[in-house]
């Protein structure tokens, strides 16, 4: 085995540490998000991210296709998603008459209103687990690294 292979097998001990950094706080996060949503207002992080990703829609709606790539979950999960918050009148789903084999998801009133309701739960848990735990200048910081690490890669 050449060095180049081993220097290659393993991470870094700064590699690492960053890595390993990043999933422990977006699972721990994600957990508590989810756990505070649940207990407040009867929702999950992921209906949540729905009702967020319509809110900020053209017209409060997007084909389920597009949904589907926004909140980053599979079109059967999507599905099952959309229907449960169908069934608690949070979201309606409709044909789109220009193309009649697509679906609309879209916040209903309800949705809304749970929406209002959730939002300040989910943004008292970012601002404990996050923005009360950094100063101002570490905040603007994390915020410039996520720009670069979330930039696309350079050709």
């Amino acid at each position: 085995m050449s060095s180049g292979t081993a220097q290659h097998e393993y991470l870094t001990e700064m590699e690492f540490r960053a890595w390993h950094g990043c999933l422990s706080f977006a699972n721990s996060a994600m957990s508590a998000l989810d756990a505070a949503l649940r207990q407040a207002h009867s929702i999950s992080l992921s209906e949540f991210d729905v009702l967020i990703t319509l809110y900020n829609a053209p017209n409060r709606r997007l084909r389920m296709s597009e949904l589907t790539q926004r909140v980053l979950i599979t079109a059967s999960g999507m599905t099952q998603l959309v229907t449960r918050l169908e069934r608690g009148g949070l979201v309606s789903r409709t044909v789109d008459e220009a193309d009649r084999r697509s679906l609309f998801a879209a916040m209903t009133d309800a949705g809304d209103d749970r929406l209002r309701e959730a939002r300040p739960t989910h943004n008292e848990v970012i601002r404990e687990r996050l923005v009360h735990r950094l100063s101002r200048q570490q905040l603007a910081a994390l915020g410039d690294l996520w720009d670069t690490v979330g930039a696309l890669p350079r050709r």
